[in-house]
């Protein structure tokens, strides 16, 4: 089996921090990770601002894929987060039950089409430097270890 998907990517980018208007920070970065998603085929919904960052929702199939940009500042971490970029598929209900195996390879198949995708676009970009990918599950948590791909 392969290995999971690091689906959490915090970095250094150079994209302004402060919005106006009341617009959480990050809107022109949202809209690059829009940009690049939509690149490959992804039917997204625009930025919106949730209130503390951006989010972004699509559909895979049955996959309900969200996506949230946000800025997080924490550049004295190491490796330092001055963005951080989740991606993440609600498991519905009856998939807990029924058929998880099934479903959970099909949700690290688009987790990593979506991911790879965001790297490749940002080790492409002079703007990003520090990039780092997590795991959903062990993100933030003792003894996580970045990596430096999905």
């Amino acid at each position: 089996m392969s290995e999971r998907v690091h689906a959490f990517v915090g970095f250094v980018a150079d994209f302004p921090a402060l919005e106006s208007g009341g617009d959480p920070n990050g809107k022109e970065l949202a809209d690059f990770v829009y940009a690049k998603y939509s690149k490959v085929g992804l039917v997204l919904s625009p930025p919106s601002d949730n209130g503390w960052a951006w989010d972004l929702h699509t559909r895979v199939d049955e996959l309900d894929i969200y996506t949230i940009v946000g800025e997080v500042g924490d550049m004295n971490s190491n490796p330092p987060r001055q963005w951080l970029v989740t991606n993440d598929c609600r498991i519905p209900i009856f998939r807990r039950l029924f058929g998880r195996v099934a479903f959970e390879k099909k949700r690290e198949f688009a987790l990593r089409k979506l991911c790879e995708c965001l790297h490749a676009a940002m080790t492409n970009d002079s703007r990003f430097s520090h990039i780092n990918w997590y795991d959903a599950a062990t993100f933030d948590k003792p003894g996580d270890v970045p990596s430096n791909k999905p």
